[in-house]
């Protein structure tokens, strides 16, 4: 039975998942964009050495193909995207931010700039909790993709004190704690 702090703290992520939805849309309309649009340039940004195409995209936002590849196209057309085929694989293509692109995937998310308020224990707290809530999502079967360091199989730590990379050989401090890792090995 889940006690009542438990629904009101699911309640209260709702409500920031609600409003940042509502910021990132008015940021995407603003831009002339759609949020998918949006969230698509922002994750090619954040990948720049990854061969990022569609079937990726669509794996990583739990969307189907048809909806990122229309959106895609749309980026294409708009000029902010650009499709290379692929070195190895002619069918396949890899997209890269264009200069126009680029300038719309690196605005400030609202919720950075409502961060900046709090102080550095309260961030290395919601971090540590907000990676828990994740890791429990994904042992459920309810998250699919996360390239997290607790579920990579470098990870060495308590999950809460220390944190260890065997792959960088170092300890981690909490911000250093990776969400989206390109080195990640899904643990067994």
């Amino acid at each position: 039975m889940a006690h009542p702090l438990d629904e009101h703290l699911a309640h209260v992520l709702e409500r920031l998942g609600e409003v940042a939805r509502a910021l990132r849309w008015k940021q995407a309309t603003d831009a002339g964009l759609s949020a998918l649009q949006l969230r698509i340039l922002g994750f090619i940004a954040a990948h720049p050495d990854r061969a990022v195409g569609v079937a990726m995209l669509a794996e990583e936002l739990e969307l189907g193909r048809p909806t990122v590849s229309e959106s895609v196209k749309a980026l294409v057309d708009q000029g902010y995207v650009e499709r290379r085929a692929d070195a190895t694989d002619g069918r396949s293509h890899a997209l890269r931010l264009r200069a126009s692109g680029r300038k719309h995937a690196q605005g400030t998310a609202p919720l950075t700039e409502a961060m900046a308020g709090l102080s550095l224990a309260r961030k290395n707290a919601l971090l540590l909790s907000s990676m828990q809530l994740l890791q429990a999502l994904v042992q459920s079967g309810d998250v699919q993709v996360q390239r997290m360091c607790w579920t990579c199989r470098h990870y060495r730590g308590d999950r809460d004190k220390h944190h260890h990379c065997a792959l960088l050989k170092k300890d981690l401090a909490i911000s250093e704690l990776r969400t989206d890792c390109p080195e990640h090995e899904r643990a067994a």
